[in-house]
């Protein structure tokens, strides 16, 4: 169990000195109604998780996981994917190569049937979105992830911000309980259906960690004033989804 918790720091919290090979993540949201979710997971365990595995191992891709949305917070009506998979690559290059040869397409070749005879799920609601990693850090181990986007007004400027954020974030860490952090800006999609242009995570090793996060506590208490209000004055409307989200499965 202890290699899946350090699954997202090989996914997506791997920071890139060079642009021109910035590590790039998906986040690829679905909803899986509550009757078969246990199916699901089972399958992705079973399944999904050994064919991502071949990819990392023949460096086709950085890494993968699935995450879950954490229930029995606020109206499940009101979220529209309750998982997401995030498939991490080294660069867009890698990126745009497993969308042409996905890892999945490999399924009868691994497991001798083709994966329609698997029972379905009934999976609906997918979205795809794609980010590269502009800063990150990890410390530990995690178990929980906040997924965090938003409209800034000053791109540039918010990156800058979330670096000196995460400086403060990970010399608190041990005290806090907050595992990885990052930000990361939106490649894909740009429209106006997508209003969000910047993307942060927060890892915790427990959800009290979490919790506190939330509250505005825990880490947070150790941002100075000045920074808060910079990153509130740039970010006017708040954030526009936080998913509080468990791993369930990733690659090693």
């Amino acid at each position: 169990m202890k290699k899946i918790f350090f699954l997202l720091f090989t996914i997506l919290f791997i920071y890139s000195n060079s642009l021109s090979a910035q590590k790039t993540f998906v986040l690829h949201g679905v909803h899986v109604p509550n009757k078969n979710q246990e199916n699901f997971e089972s399958q992705e365990i079973e399944y999904n998780s050994k064919l991502a595995q071949d990819y990392v191992d023949s460096g086709k891709m950085r890494g993968w996981a699935l995450l879950k949305r954490v229930s029995g917070i606020g109206d499940a009506e009101d979220y529209k994917f309750n998982y997401f998979w995030v498939h991490a690559f080294d660069n867009i290059e890698q990126m745009v190569a497993h969308k042409e040869d996905p890892f999945w397409g490999k399924f009868e070749d691994k497991f001798g049937f083709k994966s329609s005879k698997l029972k379905g799920n009934a999976i609906s609601k997918s979205g795809i979105y794609h980010f590269m990693t502009q800063d990150e850090f990890n410390t530990g181990q995690g178990k929980y992830i906040i997924l965090n986007d938003g409209k800034v007004k000053n791109i540039q400027a918010a990156i800058e911000l979330g670096k000196e954020t995460g400086k403060v974030f990970k010399k608190n860490s041990k005290k806090t309980g907050m595992t990885g952090w990052g930000v990361a800006t939106v490649i894909a999609p740009q429209d106006k259906h997508n209003d969000s242009n910047i993307f942060y995570w927060d890892m915790y090793d427990s959800m009290e960690g979490v919790m506190k996060h939330m509250a505005s506590q825990g880490a947070v208490l150790d941002i100075p004033n000045e920074m808060v209000e910079k990153f509130l004055s740039n970010l006017p409307n708040g954030f526009n989804h936080r998913n509080i989200t468990e791993i369930i499965i990733g690659t090693k």
